[in-house]
């Protein structure tokens, strides 16, 4: 009755919600690629934060982007993926000061990284069905539609201030 309902529905919304979750698994890469770790960090945070983030991004993006199925859901993955997004967390909150910017600059310029991870990863969830999009269609339209619409005004609403700020780092 379920694969009933989410093949009846639009998928889009659900498409829409998964690249941005995808989003913050793929934001700590564009840190990366910009150089962040290499402003300050000294070389022993290479060896510890990097590989517990790529461990964590790997754990997420395997349980997300797998084919769509009735998962067996473990209490053991479910640590997995708490603990995954906790570290990538940190790790952002670590390498999102890597010039030393304000607070305000710090949300602004995460929040810009995010949307675009976000819209590099819309490319991956429109190819193919995902197990992350199976899982967001378990929610109700008007719930998908609600988070969507959330998370993209909120994301795009504080990018837009940082960027029209008098002094955005980048310009």
């Amino acid at each position: 009755m379920l694969s009933q309902r989410c093949e009846s529905r639009s998928f889009l919304p659900a498409t829409a919600l998964a690249a941005f979750v995808l989003g913050w698994v793929l934001c700590p890469f564009i840190y990366v690629a910009i150089g962040a770790l290499g402003h300050f960090f000294a070389p022993a945070f290479f060896f510890i934060a990097l590989p517990l983030m790529l461990i964590s991004s790997g754990c997420l993006l395997f349980r997300f982007l797998g084919k769509p199925k009735e998962p067996a859901s473990s209490a053991a993955w479910l640590i997995a993926e708490i603990l995954s997004w906790f570290l990538i967390a940190a790790f952002i909150t670590v390498v999102s000061n890597f010039t030393l910017f304000t607070p305000f600059e710090r949300i602004g310029v995460l929040f810009m990284l995010y949307l675009l991870a976000s819209l590099l990863s819309l490319p991956i969830v429109l190819m193919r069905k995902t197990a992350l999009q199976q899982r967001l269609m378990k929610l109700p339209n008007s719930v998908i539609t609600l988070l969507l619409v959330l998370v993209a005004s909120i994301s795009v609403v504080i990018t837009a201030v940082y960027l029209l700020s008098p002094n955005p780092v980048w310009r």
